[in-house]
């Protein structure tokens, strides 16, 4: 008897060291499983955002908006029209607001070097200079010098988006948030060799703050998403 009653005081004490462990695991998989669902979003919002800036001749306040009604997935609490417009104001007033800095987008492609080659004046009489866009088919393939692409490369527009995700569950946010920002960003001792610049563009990987200054308190990590999309407007020299 006094056996049986040693062993469930044993199996008792395994279970009470177990528990957290088991609690640990079991938030992270929610945690893990809520930042790829993020990441799914943002790229379908960074592919919106890319197709706006080429639809309006890269301007960032257009991709911009882009970008914010491709999130509101993440944000809307009913399947309404309502629910719909709370969250899209929500997502600009917060997440997507230049100002606060938890999304940030950066033009990768074209580059001020493409403009040095192939740049011209504005067709539509504004100020400064743009991309042609107009039969590229017949255009020289030729590299630029500065550039050494084309210009039919050049009117590729290359878009990356930042985002600063808010971790929500409890505890994991704080493990999760702790172990990504141990380094700083000038920390370069772990940067895998080539992958700096993998699409080699020579485009800085910049980072937001990740600091919400409405809710400092909040645990928020960078994701990140890149999409492509051909011009189909001029590039305006001055949206870089």
């Amino acid at each position: 008897m006094k056996g049986r009653q040693a062993l469930a005081g044993q199996s008792s004490t395994e279970f009470l060291v177990a528990l957290p462990v088991l609690i640990l695991l079991l938030f992270g998989i929610i945690q893990f499983a809520l930042i790829y669902q993020a990441r799914a979003t943002l790229n379908h919002a960074t592919m919106l955002a890319a197709r706006a800036g080429a639809l309006h001749n890269g301007k960032e306040s257009e991709m911009r908006d882009a970008l914010a009604s491709g999130l509101v997935p993440m944000f809307a609490k009913a399947p309404s029209m309502d629910a719909y417009g709370v969250a899209l104001l929500k997502v600009k007033t917060t997440e997507t607001a230049k100002a606060l800095g938890l999304a940030k987008i950066e033009v990768l492609n074209p580059t001020r070097a493409a403009f040095t080659d192939f740049a011209r004046a504005r067709l539509d009489a504004g100020a400064g200079r743009e991309l042609p866009n107009d039969t590229l088919n017949y255009r020289s393939t030729a590299p630029g010098g500065a550039s050494r692409i084309s210009v039919q490369d050049a009117n590729l527009l290359h878009v990356r988006v930042t985002y600063c995700y808010r971790l929500f569950v409890p505890v994991v946010d704080r493990v999760i948030y702790a172990t990504v920002n141990a380094f700083t960003a000038n920390d370069s001792s772990l940067a895998a060799n080539g992958m700096s610049d993998p699409f080699g563009t020579n485009g800085a990987m910049t980072r937001p703050n990740c600091i919400n200054p409405l809710k400092p308190s909040e645990n928020r990590i960078e994701i990140r998403s890149e999409a492509f999309v051909r011009m189909q407007t001029p590039f305006y020299e001055a949206n870089l």
